[in-house]
């Protein structure tokens, strides 16, 4: 891709240099997007340092991320399938990414048949031991989508396209494994949500090279309508638990988090909270 052409949203001679972005002693250089206002980083990382991020054990969720209590991905996979239950039918569902299996176990409940890849060794004995079957051990790539061609009513993406390095292709592969009429649900941190915009560079989700994209909803939009998809439904949700908040601060620091808490809400209304979720339908 030249880098005057958007990685998210395509459209040519609209990226300009933002800043660079230094981690483990590496720099990343990052650029944004004049149209679509996301922003990724460009050039890409090698594929050996990528692939060497994937193969290194994940951490067991906790609850807890830089301090922060978050909410349970629990929650946040229940509240996915509550907001968009008009918008996908029942069948067969791909969890890609699915880590520890919360969205897949939120899936079954909800009457779904499902399958998943895992290719994290740790996070798949965990998603086994939790779902009773194994995660496919493999990355979802071009290899994996030939083989299951038109076989998916349902595929979710929970917090997987920021990781991506070529997100285009990873979309094209999605639209391979559903069927006609399927339903593609994402989540991913939104770039231009209150945090962006009170954090500015300092945004704690802009982590190179883990996350490689930083999507606004237009971004996302752009990046799905140029793979044959169309987009539904979205809303956005804050990051923060504040019934975790209540049993672990003291009450001047919960009465200082509530009101920061209270700022995220009303973000929601705006479409500036922390969380963008999206479904979109494959043409």
């Amino acid at each position: 891709m030249d880098q005057a052409n958007c990685q998210l949203c395509g459209t040519a001679n609209a990226v300009s240099p933002w800043f660079i972005k230094e981690n483990g002693g590496t720099t990343y250089p990052i650029v944004r997007c004049t149209i679509c206002k996301s922003a990724f980083v460009w050039p890409r990382p090698d594929s050996l340092q990528i692939s060497a991020l994937y193969s290194a054990p994940v951490a067991q969720s906790n609850g807890k991320a830089s301090g922060i209590y978050v909410p349970s991905a629990e929650a946040d996979a229940k509240r996915l399938f509550q907001r968009f239950s008009t918008s996908i039918a029942q069948g067969l569902l791909l969890d890609i990414g699915a880590g520890e299996g919360l969205a897949s176990a939120e899936a079954v409940r909800r009457g779904f048949k499902v399958r998943a890849c895992e290719p994290r060794r740790d996070a798949a004995q965990r998603f086994a031991q939790r779902m009773g079957f194994d995660p496919d051990p493999t990355f979802f790539d071009s290899n994996y989508a030939q083989k299951n061609s038109s076989n998916f009513d349902v595929a979710i993406l929970s917090h997987v396209l920021e990781h991506i390095s070529d997100p285009d292709v990873f979309v094209q592969n999605i639209r391979t494994i559903l069927k006609p009429g399927g339903s593609l649900i994402v989540a991913v941190p939104l770039f231009g949500s209150i945090l962006t915009l009170l954090m500015g560079k300092k945004d704690f989700y802009i982590t190179p090279p883990t996350h490689l994209n930083y999507f606004s909803l237009a971004g996302l939009t752009g990046l799905l309508n140029c793979n044959g998809f169309q987009v539904v439904a979205s809303y956005t949700s804050p990051k923060v638990n504040m019934e975790r908040y209540k049993s672990s601060l003291g009450p001047i620091r919960y009465a200082v988090n509530s009101g920061g808490y209270l700022v995220l809400k009303a973000s929601e209304i705006f479409h500036r909270s922390v969380v963008l979720n999206v479904c979109a339908k494959r043409n």
